[in-house]
């Protein structure tokens, strides 16, 4: 009998043409090898639910003498009366809310659950568990599933694993079974059976539709009161179930999404994928899983992020520091989830970067000692700096650390475009230094500042000045008592070239200027200008004398 026919027999009870003719029997059936030795008595007592059970296989495989079987021939046994070893469910890992019943509790790591547990998976939930065959299952959030069955027989039918999904979703992933091995999966609307395969099965909202969609390997699909007229499915192939008493549709399954790479590195969390869009793509499912590998060389993963999100994958959030497995796929505008893209991915998101204050982004600065200011982050004893002409900073062109403060002096004298970022450098509790993922990069523009103001000309009345101005800037006016500009008797603002002073007569003053560009950008102080009564028109008492326009200053420079 073929491996193909024996999956078929074993997940939805087709009746098999075998040696001889079996009779029609309700349910699933699982073969049987003649041993020596074996009789119909011995094997109903033996692996049976009651001796009486001799019977049923008698008349289902329409043997005359139950003393006399021929070594080698295939019995049909009905699965559902084999007895087996009940074997239980272990949770392998949860996150978030998790009840079973029978007793109610709340589920832990660990937790060994019999069979006939019945599981509901709260909002923000997921759950994993492990079966005794090695198969594994996980939970999403909002899901209900009750574990109707799980055993184990060494003699007829080995594992026998049935489990009944009334809301939610399943993810199966189950290891290669022994001949006369059945797995299904039932709901409401139809049953999916395997022998070693990795599916799922989901049932819509209002659970008028029942999904099944394959990543490896096969599996038969039937509707619920259709046992005998199963689809079966491959790798990349959905069926979608409407009805109890029709047969499911099968559909082709979306392509696996576009990662564009085989490992992902994420430094900042919340973190949204950057992702093509995929042609009839509704919405995105994301997983991302820490692996381990198991005693038996296989991979066991306890997944740490489960969520759907429309229209585009959901973001990254969560994680701590770790290297991890993602698998992303896409659902259709049916309900079924397309194929699985999977990468490797890095998270290296702590300690926090820290932000930029000052200057503000796309700022103009003037060239010389760049004054550059960012947050403190909690536990940070230092900060790393990198400046770059190119803003993927492939050839910084400075770089520096500083502790305590998150700031900078960097001396740029020439102009042009820049970007600068900073990361956080905390020490680990084994006392090494662990530097974090740079900020974002933040531009500015280095430009030479605006050229001192020209020379003020004195005006009629003696008690003003005016110089050449620029259309836009701003000047300050500072007037002292001494060259050196050490007591400044006036610091002045103004917004027109030009002002008026308080000033007396035959007594020297000093002058200055400094021109401010709409930017924000300070030329140097012009050189002080010497401003008072000119030689000889003082009287030597001190009594000033006056020419036809008033006061005549001295502007001329010291």
């Amino acid at each position: 009998m073929s491996p193909r026919r024996l999956a078929a027999l074993s997940a939805l009870a087709l009746l098999a043409a075998g040696a001889g003719a079996p009779a029609q029997a309700e349910g699933p059936l699982t073969p049987y090898e003649v041993r020596a030795g074996d009789t119909l008595y011995r094997l109903a007592q033996r692996y049976l639910e009651s001796p009486e059970d001799w019977r049923a296989l008698a008349r289902l495989n329409r043997v005359s003498d139950p003393k006399r079987l021929p070594i080698g021939a295939t019995l049909l046994v009905p699965a559902d009366r084999v007895r087996g070893v009940a074997r239980h469910a272990t949770v392998l890992y949860l996150k978030g809310l998790v009840v079973a019943d029978a007793p109610a509790r709340e589920l832990q790591v660990g937790d060994e659950l019999p069979e006939g547990t019945a599981l509901r998976v709260h909002e923000g939930a997921f759950v994993g568990l492990g079966l005794a065959d090695g198969s594994t299952l996980h939970l999403p959030a909002r899901s209900q599933l009750t574990l109707e069955r799980l055993r184990q027989s060494d003699g007829i039918g080995g594992a026998r694993n049935t489990l009944r999904l009334d809301r939610g979703r399943v993810d199966s992933r189950v290891r290669p079974q022994l001949t006369g091995s059945r797995f299904d999966v039932r709901t409401p609307l139809a049953v999916t059976g395997v022998r070693g395969t990795s599916f799922g099965v989901a049932l819509s909202e209002d659970g008028a539709r029942a999904f099944s969609d394959v990543i490896a390997g096969r599996v038969a699909v039937a509707a619920g009161e259709l046992p005998q007229a199963p689809v079966e499915l491959g790798a990349g192939q959905g069926a979608v179930t409407e009805s109890a008493t029709q047969v499911p549709r099968v559909l082709p399954l979306l392509p696996a999404p576009a990662l564009g790479a085989a490992e992902l590195r994420v430094e900042r969390l919340p973190h949204a994928l950057a992702l093509a869009p995929l042609p009839g793509a509704q919405a995105y499912r994301l997983q991302v899983e820490e692996a381990a590998a198991g005693a038996d060389g296989q991979a066991t993963a306890r997944v740490l992020f489960d969520a759907v999100a429309r229209g585009a994958p959901p973001p990254l959030s969560g994680l701590p520091d770790g290297e991890y497995h993602l698998r992303l796929r896409a659902i259709d505008a049916e309900g079924l989830m397309g194929g699985e893209a999977t990468a490797r991915l890095r998270v290296k998101a702590t300690p926090i970067a820290p932000l930029a204050r000052s200057p503000e982004a796309n700022a103009l600065v003037g060239v010389g000692r760049v004054a550059l200011r960012c947050t403190e982050v909690p536990g940070a004893i230092a900060y790393d700096l990198q400046v770059s002409r190119d803003p993927a900073f492939q050839q910084p062109f400075a770089e520096a650390r500083q502790s305590g403060r998150c700031a900078f002096e960097v001396p740029i004298a020439e102009p042009g475009a820049l970007h600068w970022r900073v990361a956080s450098v905390a020490r680990r509790a084994d006392g090494a230094l662990d530097r974090g993922p740079f900020s974002d990069p933040s531009p500015l523009t280095l430009v030479p500042p605006p050229s001192a103001p020209a020379v003020p000309e004195a005006g009629e009345d003696g008690q003003s000045l005016h110089w050449a101005g620029a259309a836009g800037h701003r000047y300050r006016v500072q007037l002292a008592s001494d060259e050196g500009f050490t007591h400044i008797l006036q610091d002045l603002e103004v917004d027109q070239p030009s002002v008026r002073l308080d000033l007396q007569a035959c007594r020297p003053y000093f002058v200055r200027l400094r021109s401010r560009s709409p930017q924000g950008l300070d030329s140097p102080f012009s050189a002080p200008r010497r401003v008072g009564a000119r030689a000889g028109l003082c009287s030597h008492d001190g009594v000033p004398v006056r020419s036809p326009h008033g006061v005549d200053w001295d502007t001329q420079p010291r």
